[in-house]
């Protein structure tokens, strides 16, 4: 299957593409809870078939449009024409002013998101149920009602569509270089022109050139020796070829010659040839430079550099969801071991070694096992998971408490969020975390499980920001910096090669994308993982289609995983409470009483571990397993409270130990028996599993 055009220009709005962190991070639909806007996904999620024929009519332009027959299909459909800057305009602008202006009070609104009466002043109240009625059929517009307060919300990739394109509009400079669109706009619309274009007519012109086949097309009637030096700077150089590349090059041209490029590039609507000048925004160029249009970039890149069978790399390699087991696994340590620290705040290397050894082995090829270590100890000191303790050793704070007991979605949004801004060097807050935010936006259109030359996205997600620059106000950033000494120190390559590294890193490191190899080991190719689709907000046929029977629970404790399409979720919980003894598509795990240890400890009941086990596995689960499980929970010192407020323990020791300790004495009414304490009900149930866990005890809510 071709995949799915990525728009150039799709990133995150204004304030998140120039990387003024406001403490949300972007992403997809899947970020919703961690960016706190409602993405279209979550949004559309609530909608039933009969719910989605108006949307689907309004956004695909065409009442006789045939709408296909599964939702997720109409979704996604509708998923992608909202996210698309061009048409978001347009419907928007096809809608009466009272509409606008309620659009416009939204996208101004934090989180895109007003109250009933904020929107009602904008408009003549009168007119609310037709005006907001009709945006809420068109799917632009999501009414809510929590603790009787309405509130309206703008669905935020829609936002960032119409924020976009609004930059784009006015956005004048490296636009015009870079993008087909500026050239068409400056050439047919521009302060010199006599009789400008009107901008329906741009539009459709831009359609036209922008147009894949035509794109490649052009291309491919350029003269020979230039048609091949265009060719080579898309797939080296993702568009933009420098003068000082182009003289260490072999090619059949004999010399630079760009006012003659410059010209047959433009005549074709290919590219130019132009004095490129991006040291004021940061960036270490100043030069000339063979520009191939980012739209055109585009399309030449899809048709040759997107691998799918037969062209599979040679080697692949995936994670998974190996990061989410050795966070757990961490922080598992880390309650059960007094961990010390250097004065430098690290940990002491010896130690270092003990946790690797209880972390999953396997880091593939981009990551030492001790850089995963290093990641994940950073990590949970940025997001405050772990704190320093008087005694120069760390211990989980609740905020670890609290991250543990999330489920797996909510955990890689917070994963997310932090390699997006994870810095290594200063100078990096300027552009690595807006083209990050750009790339990550880019990955949705991608399809799930197709190769993708590892450049194909980098490239893209540089020249989307490049030709925002000026938009973004880039320059004025460096400016105020300048004092500071932080002047350009990326080349435009560099700048793609970040993003790469950042690839394979980071997102591979996260289970979002596998990385494929050729036969020297040289990473090639990437796919977007289910994970990183579920991330991204984007659906797929097949998730509908996974349930249970896919564990064989065996006797002698062993748990065999038969991976079926998107397994991450199983995965994550059976790593909580069982040691992988088996990777790849047939998984091995074994159930043990230090892993049933490690898995109360870090906040997973033992009515889960058994509940992953019946719920999933093919046959039913021997009852020794089930009973080992059970007392092995209780050897950790497993408590059990009640509804009747009554604690029991079947280790009569843990409960003397639990009854003498001055932080429970004084909640404890009386004793019942060796095994059971009755509790004063002054106190909700949950309330009293928070405070005992917070004093080392192992307490879980009875059923």
């Amino acid at each position: 299957m071709t995949p799915r055009s990525p728009e150039p220009n799709s990133s995150s709005a204004r304030r998140r593409a120039a990387g003024r962190h406001d403490g949300a991070p972007a992403g997809g639909a899947g970020r919703a809870p961690a960016r706190g806007d409602l993405s279209i996904a979550a949004a559309l999620k609530g909608l039933k078939k009969a719910e989605l024929k108006d949307p689907f009519h309004f956004w695909s332009g065409s009442d006789g449009a045939e709408m296909p027959s599964r939702v997720g299909e109409i979704r996604s459909a509708l998923a992608g024409w909202m996210s698309e800057p061009p048409r978001a305009v347009e419907r928007k602008e096809g809608l009466g002013e009272a509409h606008q202006a309620v659009l416009e009070t939204l996208l101004l609104a934090p989180k895109h998101r007003a109250s009933r009466s904020h929107v009602l002043s904008v408009i003549d109240q009168s007119s609310e149920d037709e005006v907001l009625g009709e945006l809420q059929r068109a799917a632009m517009l999501f009414r809510h009602e929590v603790g009787g307060e309405v509130t309206f919300t703008l669905p935020g990739e829609l936002a960032d569509a119409l924020l976009l394109q609004e930059i784009a509009d006015k956005s004048r400079g490296s636009s015009v270089t870079l993008t087909l669109k500026g050239h068409l706009d400056e050439r047919y619309a521009g302060p010199e022109v006599e009789r400008p274009m009107s901008p329906s007519r741009l539009r459709e012109m831009f359609k036209m050139y922008a147009n894949e086949p035509a794109a490649v097309a052009r291309i491919e009637r350029l003269p020979e020796g230039l048609r091949d030096l265009v060719g080579k700077t898309v797939l080296e150089f993702g568009g933009l070829l420098p003068r000082r590349f182009f003289e260490r090059m072999e090619t059949e041209l004999p010399h630079w010659n760009q006012r003659r490029w410059a010209k047959i590039l433009e005549e074709s609507l290919v590219g130019t040839a132009d004095r490129l000048e991006l040291e004021r925004y940061g960036i270490h160029h100043e030069d000339d430079t063979l520009i191939v249009f980012n739209e055109v970039t585009l399309a030449w890149f899809k048709r040759v550099a997107v691998p799918s069978d037969p062209d599979a790399p040679h080697d692949e390699a995936a994670l998974g969801v190996d990061l989410m087991a050795n966070i757990s696994r961490f922080l598992a340590y880390i309650i059960d071991h007094a961990v010390r620290f250097t004065v430098k705040g690290e940990i002491f290397k010896t130690t270092e070694k003990r946790i690797l050894t209880e972390l999953i082995p396997n880091p593939g090829r981009e990551l030492e096992r001790a850089e995963v270590l290093q990641f994940i100890f950073r990590f949970t000191r940025a997001a405050g998971l772990i704190e320093v303790t008087g005694e120069r050793t760390f211990k989980l704070t609740a905020a670890g408490r609290d991250w543990e007991s999330q489920d797996l979605d909510a955990k890689l949004n917070g994963l997310f969020e932090h390699v997006t801004f994870e810095l290594d060097e200063a100078h990096e807050s300027v552009h690595h975390p807006a083209m990050r935010r750009i790339l990550a936006t880019l990955m949705k259109r991608l399809e799930v499980g197709v190769w993708y030359d590892v450049m194909y996205l980098p490239f893209l997600a540089r020249n989307a920001y490049l030709s925002q620059l000026d938009a973004l106000e880039v320059d004025e950033m460096i400016a105020a910096r300048g004092a500071a000494g932080a002047g350009a120190s990326e080349d435009l390559q560099r700048m793609a090669w970040n993003l790469v590294g950042w690839v394979r890193k980071r997102l591979y490191l996260l289970g979002l994308v596998d990385l494929g190899y050729d036969d020297k080991g040289h990473p090639v190719a990437m796919r977007l993982t289910r994970t990183g689709a579920r991330l991204l907000g984007i659906e797929t046929a097949e998730e509908e289609a996974f349930g249970i029977g896919r564990l064989v629970v065996t006797p002698d404790f062993e748990v065999v995983l038969f991976a079926d399409g998107d397994d991450a979720v199983l995965t994550h919980d059976l790593d909580r409470f069982t040691d992988r003894t088996k990777g790849g598509a047939l998984r091995q795990f074994r159930v043990s009483d230090k892993s049933v240890h490690r898995g109360l400890v870090e906040g997973m009941t033992l009515k889960k571990m058994r509940e992953v086990l019946t719920h999933n596995a093919r046959t039913p689960v021997p009852r020794n397993v089930l009973q080992s499980i059970r007392d092995w929970a209780a050897k950790s010192g497993l408590l059990l409270l009640g509804a009747d407020h009554v604690i029991r323990a079947q280790d009569t020791e843990v409960l003397a130990q639990f009854a003498r300790d001055p932080g429970v004495r004084p909640f404890i009414k009386s004793k019942l028996d060796d095994s059971g304490l009755q509790l004063k009900a002054k106190t909700s149930l949950a309330r009293y599993r928070t405070l005992f866990r917070d004093l080392g005890y192992l307490v879980e809510l009875e059923d």
